[in-house]
């Protein structure tokens, strides 16, 4: 079973080499690494050069376009059966790619499947790992407007009719859901390997949701997607807190493109069903 792994970054020159640190001490070591890169004139570069001896790195450089389009670029420029995605910001368990595979090999019909994601702390150039959940799990308000697709009936967190994203409460150690974040996921590239992730996000500034519509393009290949949600068994990430990023800031502005992308997720889901 072929593993790559894919980062895309930009502007984290100070964070790379922590992710990158944690992918050296993997009890299953990578296949290949793919860094997509948006150049930002910070010295991620020297960065990844660095590493490059100790892990088998393929760098992509990402001229223009999103966050989206880099996990495109990403899925596309990689070479074996599993893309495994990790932020820029994070760090991973040692047993974190063992633990993929592991589910992989159990879940027959899972094209993709997403972990735990705790939180981290960056303090005085030193990451401190603390067993507190980064993302809060709250079931959605019932309505018309989240009743979820034919294909989501069962999910504990689906795609609804009018677009918008719904979640119940499931107590299961791995439950079918759409909420995987790009932190912490991976999908069987064949299955994925189509999905036009930067046409579907092309005038976004904050490509939110876009783990979802990956989810949503497997489900429609005929494939389940999965939330596994036992510390025991579930590949674990660190994700650094108080960080910005494309989806944590503050303003008008941020909270305004957020608004945009939730409001154009039901016309991307037309478009990926229609162009499946």
């Amino acid at each position: 079973m072929g593993v790559s792994f894919v980062i895309t970054t930009y502007k984290r020159a100070w964070a790379l080499p922590n992710v990158l640190t944690s992918l050296t001490r993997q009890s299953v070591p990578p296949d290949e690494v793919v860094v997509v890169l948006k150049p930002s004139g910070d010295g991620s570069e020297d960065v990844i050069r660095e590493y490059a001896r100790k892990l088998p790195i393929k760098l992509v450089i990402q001229e223009e376009g999103n966050a989206a389009g880099a996990a495109e670029l990403g899925i596309r420029n990689s070479n074996h059966d599993y893309v495994l995605f990790v932020d820029d910001d994070a760090v991973v368990r040692e047993d974190w790619v063992e633990r993929y595979v592991k589910l992989f090999s159990k879940l027959r019909d899972a094209g993709g499947i997403g972990g735990l994601v705790y939180k981290a702390f960056y303090r005085g150039g030193r990451i401190e790992l603390v067993d507190e959940r980064f993302y809060a799990e709250e079931p959605s308000r019932r309505g018309p407007h989240r009743r979820p697709l034919p294909e989501f009936t069962n999910y504990c967190g689906w795609v609804s009719t009018s677009g918008v994203f719904g979640a119940k409460t499931c107590s299961e150690p791995v439950v079918p859901s759409v909420y995987l974040g790009g932190v912490n996921m991976g999908f069987r590239r064949e299955i994925v390997k189509g999905c036009p992730l930067s046409t579907l996000y092309k005038g976004s500034r904050k490509s939110f949701h876009y783990e979802i519509m990956l989810c949503y393009y497997v489900r429609r290949k005929g494939f389940n997607t999965y939330l596994a949600r036992d510390s025991g068994i579930a590949p674990i990430a660190y994700h650094i807190v108080g960080v910005e990023s494309l989806t944590r800031g503050r303003g008008f502005k941020h909270e305004f493109w957020l608004h945009y992308d939730r409001a154009m997720d039901y016309w991307a889901l037309e478009e990926a069903w229609s162009g499946r």
